[in-house]
């Protein structure tokens, strides 16, 4: 039900890094306020939003989740709680007919995956989950460049997530642990597999995965490699680890029958891409084309716009999923990025932690069956 003045209420919940975030992007959105807001901890709430200098003097704080989905004036809820909390506050959402913005993962296993599928089928309400690198001007324009038919038909696909997390990060206390981080493909990594799996368009069938512990603190290991069979006889690798001893980094390379992206190049074999013809293709403002070479002198374009090379969530691209969230709730349409579309993120990541538990074993996908 909107609030008095016609606008979507929107109740947050874990009030921390990402919730930050969240909220800064839901009171620039014109058509929604922020109501309510739940913590454990009034004081560290309370606290994180001076941080990060957010004031919301009309919205009410609680330590009861359970107020946000009894409240007449949330319609949307916003879940940023740490991770093993995600599936059932979800689902709560979900059958108390709350809209939801999901943060990844959206479930540590395939019965809490099952579960929020089935609750959200059930209510019908709309969600979106938080693989907001899908709303990056880099990310864009690749998925454009790939569904443009530039590429060509895919024939490999690489995408890396690589870091260095420990003790810096604000969720470090349960994040390491297995019981709510879980592995490096659901705390972080998955991010990687969605780029996977947007950016070529094909869905992965098989996996095979080797993993690693390198970095002290962690209860899982901090590094996997992920070989995957894709649709139409594609392969594809996912690097995932916070074992590096270089600043963030998100890697994303298509190679194609025609041309080959890898990174912020484009190259094809016999460097006669079009430049002018790619610039009058090209609709984004906010990425520019410009000559370029490789590192051996070869011709290249280059992508120039902003890297998706931070890990601080401040300069993630939130403000573009709030915006399609609430614009979907109001038209009553489903987003881009719904819980069934991540679920299938999801399953690679556990398929892939599975398959390198066992040594190497492929798992075939989708593991969970309609």
């Amino acid at each position: 039900m909107p609030t008095r003045d016609g606008k979507l209420g929107v109740g947050v919940t874990g009030i921390g890094w990402c919730a930050a975030q969240h909220i800064a992007a839901f009171q620039k959105n014109p058509h929604v306020r922020v109501t309510w807001l739940h913590g454990r901890d009034r004081a560290r709430a309370q606290a994180t939003l001076d941080e990060h200098k957010i004031s919301l003097p009309d919205a009410r704080l609680t330590t009861r989740y359970e107020d946000l989905l009894e409240a007449g004036d949330v319609d949307i809820i916003s879940i940023a709680t740490p991770n093993h909390l995600h599936a059932g506050q979800a689902v709560l959402a979900a059958q108390a007919g709350k809209h939801f913005v999901l943060e990844k993962p959206t479930g540590l296993d395939q019965a809490e995956l099952i579960r929020i599928r089935d609750a959200v089928r059930a209510s019908g309400v709309r969600t979106i989950v938080s693989f907001e690198l899908r709303f990056h001007p880099y990310l864009k324009f690749v998925h454009w460049f790939r569904t443009a038919g530039l590429l060509g038909e895919l024939r490999f696909a690489r995408t890396q997530y690589l870091s260095n997390v420990t003790d810096w990060y604000p969720g470090w206390n349960w994040v390491k642990t297995t019981a709510a981080g879980r592995s490096h493909l659901l705390a972080a990594g998955c991010h990687a597999v969605d780029a996977l799996r947007w950016c070529s368009g094909r869905e992965v069938v098989e996996v095979s995965a080797f993993h690693t512990h390198f970095t002290e603190g962690y209860e899982w290991p901090t590094s996997i490699l992920v070989n995957a069979r894709m649709e139409s006889g594609a392969l594809g690798h996912v690097t995932s680890s916070t074992d590096f001893m270089l600043p963030y980094n998100f890697q994303v390379e298509l190679m194609g029958d025609r041309s080959t992206i890898r990174q912020d190049l484009i190259q094809d074999l016999e460097g006669t891409l079009d430049i002018a013809a790619l610039r009058a293709a090209n609709p984004f403002p906010d990425v520019s084309l410009v000559p370029a070479v490789d590192g051996l002198g070869r011709p290249a374009v280059k992508i120039d716009c902003p890297m998706p090379g931070s890990a601080d969530v401040s300069r993630h691209p939130f403000q573009a999923e709030m915006d399609e969230l609430v614009a979907c709730v109001l038209e009553q349409r489903d987003t881009t990025l719904d819980v069934f579309d991540a679920q299938k993120t999801m399953e690679v990541c556990l398929a892939a932690d599975r398959s390198a538990g066992l040594g190497g074993a492929p798992v075939a996908l989708p593991l969970i069956q309609e």
